[in-house]
Formats: structure tokens, C-alpha cells, sequence
């Protein structure tokens, strides 16, 4: 059964050791995606060009990860995907700025 809810950064490291295979998705800005993000995450800039259309090339059998700077596009986008048919989202609570407060781990290019 599909599922596609907003869980706490905390949650999100959990799911994500758990279940190394869930894609996580950064949809910030590149600029900021490039500064630091989230270990093992992929950019699909949401204010970038041609993001619908990246966006429907996503595998939809497959769970992913998503966050944004503060957790609003976020879940905006998680509605999308579960209107588009995907198997299930989560969304980080609070967005990148919750999971850097948390001092949870971060990649800096």
C-alpha cells in the first residue's frame, strides 16, 4: 500500500539505514545542493528547468526521500507524487534546516 508521509529527521536516518535502497531526493536549488546536502542525495532542483518532466521520469515503483530547504515544497511535491501514482514518498519534517539542526551527517562538495 502506498504510503507517503512527513517524518522528523531523526526518523529519516533511521529509514534510511535501515533501507539503504530508498532514493533521497534534494529538490533545493543546485547552488545549495552543490554547498552541502544530505549523504547519498540526488538534485532535482524544484525552480530548475524541466522539473515536471524530471520528475515524471522517476522510477515510480521505487520509495524516496525528499526534501527542501524548510519542509513546504517538500510536502507539496510528496502531493504530486502520490497523485502521480508513485509507491510512496516521505518527507523530512522541517526540511534541510531541521536536519542540519539536528546535526544529523552532511556531504560538502
Amino acid at each position: 500500500m502506498p504510503q507517503f508521509i512527513t517524518i522528523s529527521p531523526q526518523d529519516t536516518l533511521q529509514l534510511m539505514e535501515e533501507h539503504p535502497e530508498i532514493s533521497i531526493l534534494d529538490i533545493r536549488p543546485q547552488v545549495d545542493f552543490k554547498r552541502e546536502h544530505i549523504p547519498g542525495a540526488e538534485n532535482l532542483d524544484y525552480d530548475g528547468h524541466h522539473f515536471q518532466e524530471k520528475a515524471e521520469n522517476l522510477d515510480k515503483s521505487k520509495k524516496y526521500i525528499i526534501y527542501c530547504k524548510s519542509g513546504v515544497r517538500g510536502e507539496y511535491f510528496m502531493g504530486k507524487m502520490r497523485e502521480s501514482g508513485f509507491l510512496g514518498a516521505y518527507n523530512i519534517l522541517g526540511g534541510f534546516v531541521a536536519w542540519k539542526v539536528s546535526k544529523l551527517p552532511l556531504v560538502n562538495d
